[in-house]
């Protein structure tokens, strides 16, 4: 049996071998020959390691796909969603478990996809996070980090699958929670009642 840096070596070496065939780049031998980058990389002992790059290529560009879709939907709506941000909020929501398709819904509700959109209450950027809720998450938080795209998301989906977690997975409840607050839907709850307030149905296309 190959031990595993063989096995790595081998693999890389083959998908760069398919690259070269189709391109005729292998490098040239003494004899004057093309020589296959297999038997380069063998020879050499060569690193491959460019072929992970290779073999996770077509989930990125799935991914990229996926989120240009779900932004062509709302972009059909009238909503401007640049590609960049599109990308970024579908890759933060599947880093933090979150169905992307809610991920949207969220920042459009929340902002319509705005980083500069600031509530009368104080809540900033494309999740309206409050500077208190984000310091649960960033203890430094500024105003500046939550109109920073990248770190409202990150906070924001965080946030929203902790309380997907604390609801054990009702993501209705979560939703409602992340408008509403935890304790006005605990409070609720404790009552017997629905806390709903059509927020989640917003979120997930349905008002």
């Amino acid at each position: 049996m190959r031990s595993r840096p063989i096995q790595a070596l081998l693999l890389g070496a083959a998908v760069l071998q398919g690259v070269a065939t189709a391109t005729g780049a292998g490098p040239l031998g003494q004899d004057g020959k093309r020589r296959g980058l297999v038997q380069t990389a063998v020879r050499s002992g060569t690193s491959m390691q460019v072929a992970p790059v290779v073999v996770r290529a077509p989930q990125r560009v799935a991914q990229a796909a996926e989120a240009e879709r779900l932004a062509n939907e709302y972009r059909a709506r009238g909503y401007t969603i640049p590609d960049k941000l599109a990308e970024l909020i579908y890759s933060t929501a599947v880093e933090h478990d979150i169905n992307p398709e809610i991920a949207f819904g969220l920042v459009k509700t929340e902002s319509e996809f705005k980083d500069y959109a600031t509530s009368h209450v104080g809540a900033i950027g494309l999740t309206q996070l409050m500077l208190p809720t984000a310091r649960w998450f960033k203890r430094d938080a500024t105003e500046n980090d939550l109109r920073d795209s990248e770190t409202n998301l990150e906070i924001g989906f965080r946030y929203l699958g902790e309380l997907i977690d604390r609801y054990d997975g009702n993501v209705n409840l979560a939703l409602t929670a992340y408008n509403r607050g935890t304790g006005t839907v605990d409070r609720v709850l404790q009552r017997g009642g629905n806390p709903d307030n059509g927020y989640a149905g917003k979120v997930r296309g349905r008002g």
